[in-house]
């Protein structure tokens, strides 16, 4: 043996092993990229060499011991699953839809449900297949990870009239699939990511990092910035929200420190004003911020920066308009003091009021009953019968409360196997739109396969 182990090897011998050994990883990496893409035949084939390439991150997995889709901090839900109404009926009376956007670990592919809330059945499911949206977008580094139906997450869903939905992850191209899942449209000029808001125009506006960066604001830089995107995928304008910030004097929101910080801002959701108010105009825009706590007001009319507030809120995610002079406030309460990511007791509902500068936080007695606790993103929107929709996304977690903070209903997304899977930015929608949509679905020729 020990005559074998230390036997000479002739060197060109070590040469054709090293060249044949660099041609059959291209040849290998060539091939699983065009399986991932649909260009390989499906079958037994096809599996063998997507679980051959999946080697590595599986075994990252065994020794890391997380899959990044998975909930944390579940063990406040005891064996809780799926749906469970607080006083033991069917549903919410009066309500609308929900539009749960979550990871369904059972099948391990990103899943959008049209919930009817008040029986909480699934009207319709959406399962986007990710290497039909990926195929012939540009490669990009931001998004090389997410060409497959177990990485890409529809990232805060937006259901319209035919049917089909507007979808995306964090820091991927903007898509839309129809009923059956199957892309319409993409646009990859940006990377698109966080929210999706429709305006009194019917045109989106959606958070982007842009395209190509500007080289002056240093290495690796995060240029946030606004789109403003047509229902059928066109560009129709692009804001870098760091310019808007210089014009307006702000520079050292953004380089006012002795570290350099190639992410200041963290833009997280973009609010349309629907109508025009005291305080606001239609067509404003409510911005967030999480890298540095602030909530804007911003008038793309006129570039101007209308109101601007830095705190108490910490980490927020989400911003809405309660009325003609009050916005609501997701407030993470979440910090990170070089420990790694900790919330601040629990998450927090603030409401802030223009007519006279003042803060309230109305449900706190019941996020500290509920426990409500994620340290990213999150959110809270009104229901179509006046409750309101908390959502925890990184515990995989959904609350519908009252309009006085009691809990209605409660939704944890676990899988057939026990564990708890991540949600991804749910939306109540009206009865009247998700009626009119399911009409739309019912009406158009079966999906292919269901």
């Amino acid at each position: 043996m020990q005559r074998f182990i230390f036997a000479r090897i002739e060197a060109w011998l070590v040469l054709l092993i090293v060249i044949l050994g660099v041609g059959g990883t291209i040849l290998f990496g060539a091939l699983v990229l065009a399986t991932e893409r649909d260009g390989a035949p499906p079958g037994g084939f096809r599996g063998a060499l997507m679980t051959l390439a999946e080697t590595p991150l599986n075994l990252k997995k065994l020794l890391v011991g997380r899959d990044n889709r998975l909930a944390v901090g579940t063990r406040r839900f005891g064996d809780k699953s799926g749906w469970h109404v607080a006083d033991g009926t069917v549903g919410i009376p009066g309500e609308g839809y929900l539009l749960l956007a979550r990871y369904d670990g059972t099948a391990q592919v990103t899943t959008v449900e049209l919930v009817d809330l008040t029986d909480l059945k699934v009207r319709h499911r959406w399962q986007p297949d990710a290497p039909s949206l990926f195929a012939g977008v540009p490669d990009n580094a931001a998004y090389a990870d997410k060409h497959n139906r177990r990485n890409f997450e529809a990232v805060h869903p937006l259901l319209l009239a035919d049917g089909s939905l507007i979808v995306k992850d964090h820091h991927t191209p903007l898509f839309r699939i129809d009923r059956c899942g199957q892309p319409v449209w993409s646009e990859a000029s940006q990377i698109y990511h966080h929210s999706t808001e429709m305006d009194a125009e019917g045109t989106l506006w959606v958070p982007v990092h842009l395209q190509p960066p500007k080289k002056e604001y240093g290495p690796d830089f995060v240029e946030d910035g606004l789109a403003r995107v047509s229902a059928d995928g066109k560009v129709l304008e692009v804001r870098s929200l760091v310019d808007i910030y210089r014009r307006h004097g702000l520079s050292g929101q953004l380089f006012g420190s002795a570290v350099y910080n190639n992410d200041p801002l963290h833009l997280n959701d973009i609010q349309p004003v629907l109508a025009d108010g005291p305080y606001w105009k239609k067509g404003d825009l409510f911005l967030s911020t999480r890298h540095n706590s602030t909530v804007l007001l911003y008038r793309p009319s006129t570039d101007q920066i209308v109101w601007r507030r830095q705190g108490p809120w910490l980490g927020q995610h989400d911003v809405d308009i309660l009325d003609d002079h009050r916005i609501r406030v997701f407030d993470n309460n979440a910090l990170n003091r070089g420990n790694g990511p900790e919330v601040m007791g629990n998450n927090n509902i603030l409401i802030y009021d223009f007519r006279d500068d003042s803060l309230s936080a109305p449900y706190s007695v019941a996020m500290v009953k509920n426990d409500v606790s994620t340290f990213s993103e999150g959110l809270d929107e009104t229901t179509p019968a006046g409750n309101f929709l908390v959502e925890e996304e990184n515990s995989g977690r959904v609350l519908i409360l009252s309009a006085a903070g009691d809990l209605l209903a409660e939704y944890v997304n676990r899988s057939a196997d026990g564990q708890i899977w991540t949600t991804s930015w749910s939306r109540p929608v009206s009865r009247a739109d998700g009626d009119a949509a399911l009409a739309a679905m019912a009406a158009a020729p079966p999906c292919s396969g269901i």
